[in-house]
């Protein structure tokens, strides 16, 4: 058994991992509290994320953090291992303060890296660790960025994956100091993860309002989104099936080169109880949304030159394969002048009616999206604007520069990829 680790850190991060897992449970059958509701062999393998208490309690394996109380307490306790359930003593928050996250987490470092190791020991074949966070604030950003460190030098032969969200950088946000979180936070993303899903606040709001029909969505609505994501990229390694059924296989599919490891998601349809969908959608449909750039769930300035580097996609609900692949043919998609053009397809289980179609898309457009943050950054930065708070716990402004230029890489590296010249770098 291939078995996942999930790492819920901050706020956002334990939001989108309770949505996630009650997602899950409801397809392998299992009740709020983790208990089997059918006896029904679904031919499901259940032990990647959860193992069984000797009472038949089916427990997460997974490792909740944040560094100030509401919300975890606000959290089903009962259904996760509590020994696994980490709350900083002074529970004040990181204030919105990567350092405060980062530094101030050290303290909590020890006992999560023991639940870790813990858990670890407990897996059979552990594959991966699957981290859930939001790169805005100070506790995902911040302790998420520690967290990444610490398990990729404890396990450097693991994959290491991260549900990354990130803030809308089309409006103007309470944080200011957002650019200065997402810019530290991306250095680690890029340094130590081997893949990192990309979802923006911005481009969630707008396929809520789009797709769900709702005039202002709330967190609850925008959590649903997220955890739609995270559940349809995880079908293959729960419902085995003839192609991806590990972690491993996916990201082989996905990124090719360790310097491009950022994935846009694009799913259709998401429905709701309100949204009544009148006519079931075909393959051709389906495909022709979710490689829509309405669909994909992070901003970004459209350009003749930004190409697919790699999709993968993963349909539901899905009677012939080679309607799939003749849908594909139709849609004819720019990649890379360096990789085939045909995207990677499996189809999935049938979870119900209507077809489903998930597209994990490694785009050069997602440079635009970074190069957004760090001219945001700049802005700040160029006026040493709220640094104070950061000096305190940072000592300097190094790490500030350090973070920039990586990012800076990622920024080229993206770009440099849109020609045929990269693949003999």
């Amino acid at each position: 058994m291939r078995e996942i680790i999930s790492l819920q850190v901050g706020q956002c991060g334990n939001q989108i991992g309770q949505n996630f897992w009650s997602k899950i449970c409801s397809e392998h059958k299992l009740d709020p509290f983790g208990y089997q509701t059918s006896n029904l062999d679904l031919e499901d393998r259940k032990d990647i994320f959860f193992y069984q208490a000797d009472d038949g309690k089916f427990i997460p394996r997974s490792i909740l953090v944040d560094l100030e109380p509401r919300v975890i307490n606000s959290l089903q306790k009962n259904f996760y291992n509590e020994e696994n359930i980490f709350v900083s003593n002074e529970g004040c928050g990181a204030g919105n303060n990567w350092a405060y996250g980062y530094h101030s987490g050290k303290s909590l470092k020890e006992d999560v890296m023991d639940a870790v190791q813990r858990e670890a020991e407990a897996c059979d074949l552990l594959e991966s660790f699957f981290m859930t966070h939001s790169v805005a604030g100070g506790t995902g950003s911040g302790f998420g960025s520690l967290l990444i460190e610490e398990i990729k030098t404890v396990f450097p032969k693991k994959i290491l994956n991260s549900y990354s969200i990130f803030p809308n950088n089309e409006e103007i946000s309470d944080v200011v100091v957002q650019p200065y979180n997402s810019v530290l936070a991306l250095q680690r993303l890029f340094s130590f993860c081997d893949s990192v899903i990309v979802m923006d606040n911005g481009a969630l709001s707008k396929i809520a309002l789009d797709a769900l029909r709702v005039k202002i969505p709330d967190f609850d609505q925008i959590n649903y989104l997220v955890s739609t994501v995270m559940s349809t990229s995880t079908t293959t390694l729960r419902f085995p099936t003839y192609m991806f059924s590990d972690f491993s296989s996916i990201l082989s599919a996905t990124v090719p080169f360790n310097s491009l490891k950022f994935l846009i998601p694009s799913f259709s349809p998401f429905t709701n109880k309100e949204v009544k969908i009148v006519r079931k959608l075909t393959v051709d449909e389906i495909i022709r949304r979710i490689y829509s750039d309405k669909t994909k769930m992070a901003n970004f300035l459209l350009s003749r030159t930004h190409s697919y580097v790699s999709a993968l996609n993963i349909f539901n609900n899905v009677e012939d394969v080679c309607e799939v692949q003749k849908g594909l043919i139709k849609n004819s998609l720019d990649f890379v002048p360096w990789m085939p053009p045909m995207p990677h397809t499996v189809v999935g289980r049938n979870f119900g009616e209507r077809v489903s179609g998930l597209c994990l898309s490694n785009f050069t457009g997602i440079s635009s999206l970074f190069k957004k943050i760090a001219t945001q950054f700049d802005t700040l930065k160029v006026r040493n604007a709220y640094t104070e708070n950061y000096k305190k716990f940072c000592g300097d402004l190094s790490v500030f520069d350090e973070a920039r230029e990586s990012v800076e890489r990622l920024i080229e590296e993206y770009q440099a990829s849109e020609l045929m010249s990269f693949k003999n770098k």
